[in-house]
């Protein structure tokens, strides 16, 4: 439709000077052609003009949402919800049609603002502007009326001392590009937990599944992997969404193994989900893995990132971005990034999987569509168990139910303790 309109403006343009009806048969003709042959050269330079430049803002706009590791690191919260009230129990909080569907959502949430942290839970009450919480201050000082928070979906703050009373270590293990500091969480058996986060480059994502772990008895090693801060940097600080970080997850199993560990069990979270599932596909340790939790995991990162666009808009127009258009970005960022987008999807790999997989899908979620879990569990039913949650958003399924979720993680990672 949007062909043919242009094909008429064109069309209107050119002839509006001459009428063809007014000329003999075979001017007519060869005018007619003419008109084809500038209207093809014009709208050809117009999708140049749209596809070439399209491609290369939305190719722009994936390297600041998702490979950049400076743009990753340098990310912020959004203080946006304003404080109406606090005491000791419970908080008010402001809400408009803006506010994160989170503050009105049942479960538990973190709630963080500069000077501080704390956990929102049950609903108390809700009115037109303003909902009301339990809350629990964690670390800081309260907020103050007026003072805008941010939501917090891994629920707990700085490290395992403060979230939890949970003693730590910060250790050091060595992989290809240098030293990579981690958290260390001592326990009494021969498996040790591997937590691996996702692209917001924060140890914190493993941070709900510590509690469980650890009355399990099970060491833990929260890891940080290449571009992390405080970790090497590769030569082009790009997030490579497993194609190159599963080597530095290989050599935290190596420290693992080195300091007493005779299996471990992986944790994936993001991005991390991809990093744990090449590393099975990769490593000649993957034998050392006695199971492996998956939550959200980004296991084909071309559909992940067609999702994303699916929900943009063109700017100025504000139509949806469409998929040919997508296609054209993301060729562009294969060309200017290194991007292997084949080698991204796990999932055609799924044949050659052999570790048992408990995997987490929140079926809201807007970041890693909920369809390529669904394509992983339905491509090996023997070795995954999948666990839905409907309305959670993205790493939420913890949030939505605390308690079933660690009561099925226990049971599963209990039934593979080696």
């Amino acid at each position: 439709m949007a062909l043919q309109m242009i094909w008429g403006a064109i069309y209107k343009v050119m002839t509006e000077t001459v009428s063809p009806e007014s000329l003999p048969t075979k001017a007519r003709t060869k005018l007619r052609k003419r008109i084809a042959k500038r209207a093809i050269i014009i709208l050809a330079v117009l999708a140049i003009l749209f596809y070439g430049g399209g491609g290369l803002y939305f190719s722009n706009q994936l390297y600041k949402i998702g490979l950049s590791g400076a743009a990753r690191r340098s990310l912020k919260p959004s203080y946006s919800i304003p404080v109406a009230g606090v005491s000791s129990t419970s908080i008010v909080l402001d809400t408009s049609s803006s506010t994160p569907y989170e503050a009105t959502t049942k479960g538990i949430w973190g709630l963080q603002w500069p000077s501080g942290y704390g956990q929102i839970s049950t609903i108390d009450s809700v009115s037109t502007h303003s909902v009301t919480r339990a809350f629990k201050l964690i670390t800081g000082n309260d907020p103050v009326p007026g003072q805008e928070v941010a939501i917090d979906s891994n629920a707990f703050p700085v490290n395992p001392k403060v979230a939890f009373g949970i003693n730590y270590q910060i250790v050091s293990y060595k992989g290809p590009l240098g030293n990579y500091p981690s958290w260390f969480i001592p326990g009494t058996s021969s498996t040790w937990a591997i937590t691996v986060h996702g692209n917001a480059m924060t140890l914190l994502d493993g941070m709900k599944a510590l509690p469980t772990l650890h009355n399990l008895g099970l060491p833990t090693l929260m890891i940080s992997y290449r571009n992390d801060p405080g970790a090497p940097q590769s030569k082009s600080d790009l997030l490579r969404y497993g194609l190159t970080e599963w080597q530095d997850l290989q050599a935290a199993v190596s420290y693992a193994l080195a300091h007493g560990a005779q299996h471990v069990i992986l944790l994936g979270y993001s991005m991390g989900g991809g990093i744990v599932t090449n590393f099975l596909l990769q490593s000649n340790l993957a034998s050392r893995v006695s199971a492996v939790v998956l939550d959200a995991p980004m296991v084909n990162f071309s559909k992940t990132v067609d999702f994303n666009a699916s929900e943009m808009d063109l700017p100025l127009i504000g139509l949806p971005l469409p998929q040919s258009l997508t296609d054209v970005a993301k060729w562009i960022s294969s060309w200017r990034y290194g991007v292997a987008w084949n080698q991204l999807n796990y999932l055609a790999k799924a044949n050659k999987l052999d570790t048992q997989i408990l995997l987490f899908q929140g079926l809201s979620d807007k970041t890693v569509p909920a369809v390529t879990s669904d394509e992983l569990a339905k491509d090996r039913p023997d070795l995954v168990k999948y666990v839905t949650t409907p309305g959670a958003g993205h790493l939420e399924s913890w949030n939505f139910h605390p308690q079933s979720y660690d009561n099925i993680m226990k049971s599963f990672i209990q039934a593979h303790l080696s």
